[in-house]
């Protein structure tokens, strides 16, 4: 693929190629959940850690990601809520999608910003398998 095919698809406002990978900020138009404000963009946060811009376009998943990612996201959160005691829900909202060379999130990752926690700024993170196969271990990280 090509770089201006990939920023057209996810309609990427930032991109920047660092020593230490790839980074880009896509903008998703999405339906906002209260009535009277119909529809708004997210800002998503792109990450491909260790990789090189050619890697990034040469990867076969962008186009197949994008078109499933609100299925993906759905599944994620449903993943993450199942581990989250009933008297505890909480709201998730996308923020971040993480590839990382070192295999830490398979093949990549969901990331949700679920705030300060007693441990500091919470992502909770679902990992998706090459096949976009949900892995069962939800990942937590913090700040």
């Amino acid at each position: 693929m090509r770089k201006s095919e990939l920023m057209t698809l996810w309609n990427v406002e930032s991109w920047s190629e660092e020593p230490y990978g790839v980074y880009f900020v896509s903008r998703r138009l999405v339906n906002n959940r209260l009535e009277n404000e119909g529809q708004a963009f997210q800002k998503l946060n792109i990450s491909c850690t260790n990789y090189t811009e050619a890697k990034v376009l040469s990867l076969p998943m962008w186009e197949q990601l994008y078109t499933q990612l609100d299925k993906l996201d759905k599944l994620a959160q449903e993943l993450i809520q199942q581990e989250v005691p009933q008297e505890e829900s909480i709201v998730l909202t996308l923020t971040d999608i993480m590839l990382d060379k070192s295999g830490c999130y398979d093949a990549f990752a969901l990331g949700y910003d679920v705030g300060e926690s007693p441990a500091g700024h919470l992502y909770v993170l679902a990992p998706f398998d090459e096949n976009f196969m949900a892995q069962q271990d939800v990942i937590y990280e913090t700040l």
